[in-house]
């Protein structure tokens, strides 16, 4: 649990202390709060039996936020668990705002969507910790590789969910795969996590295509496109990491490579440059 922020000394001094001592502060505050408590059950139950709510709900709420801040039911700290990649000082605009509030009459459903707003932020969840802090769980986008519909495209990132996480700089991710291909992501996970099982192959995969929505193609080194069967995939990229460990396949000049037949490999060489024709010099007598 990482503390977002802790209240400044000006907000300190802002909230109403109690200097009561501390047995008669506690008691005090137990019996005010079971009272409010009451209040809100058993007002709200008539409120809704006489049809006047709308009457009454504002007085009643505005009620049990003096009852609050009067018992020291104040919003002192917030706290964030889980935060990795999300800026703090987002953090801290989503929830300071709500410091020195009764922390009774924070909608906390508000603050959860505030916080799944920001662009890490794939879940969030938010309790009240009484008597006075907010504590926020978040679940964050874990990043897997970026995507681009189609080439030429705008290029995304992606989660392991294939969710899209809107941010705007990529450059911190430029390692990671590149896919291609629409409905990409939603198959992203599962073959990525079929290619690490042949690590030679998939640290010299520089691209990856979904073809057609239900195959993949790799390209290794940038240059030689690999095509794999719309299944017993795992069977074709064990074929090539043993057939390039016979034989140095992918080392070779070779353009393309297909392993869609379970019954063989075909390769296509890189086709030399065509001579061009020497002119022949000298006239005829």
């Amino acid at each position: 649990m990482r503390p977002v922020s802790r209240l400044s000394r000006r907000l300190r001094a802002s909230i109403r202390r109690d200097r009561e001592r501390p047995w008669r502060r506690r008691a005090k505050r137990a019996v005010l709060l079971a009272t409010a408590l009451v209040l809100a059950v058993g007002g709200g139950f008539w409120a809704r039996q006489s049809g006047v709510a709308g009457r009454i709900g504002d007085g009643l709420e505005a009620g049990l936020d003096r009852l609050a801040r009067t018992t020291g039911f104040v919003v002192r700290e917030v706290t964030v668990e889980g935060r990795v990649r999300t800026d703090p000082r987002d953090l801290a605009k989503a929830l300071e705002s709500r410091v020195g509030a009764s922390i009774l009459s924070v909608e906390l459903e508000d603050v959860r969507k505030q916080l799944e707003g920001l662009p890490w932020v794939k879940s969030a969840a938010v309790r009240r910790q009484l008597p006075g802090t907010l504590h926020a769980v978040i679940e964050e986008h874990r990043p897997l590789a970026l995507w681009r519909e189609k080439p030429g495209a705008r290029t995304r990132l992606i989660d392991e969910e294939g969710d899209i996480v809107p941010v705007a700089d990529l450059r911190p991710f430029a390692g990671l795969p590149l896919l291609i291909g629409a409905g990409a992501p939603r198959d992203a996970a599962r073959f990525l996590n079929l290619l690490a099982s042949e690590p030679e192959i998939a640290k010299r995969t520089t691209v990856a295509s979904f073809v057609g929505g239900r195959r993949w193609n790799l390209y290794v080194d940038g240059r030689i496109e690999v095509r794999l069967p719309a299944e017993g995939e795992a069977t074709a990229l064990r074929r090539l990491a043993a057939e390039d460990r016979a034989n140095r396949l992918l080392d070779r000049a070779v353009e393309a490579i297909d392993l869609r037949s379970a019954d063989w490999i075909v390769v296509r060489m890189i086709e030399p440059p065509a001579k061009k024709p020497t002119a022949s010099g000298g006239r005829g007598a």
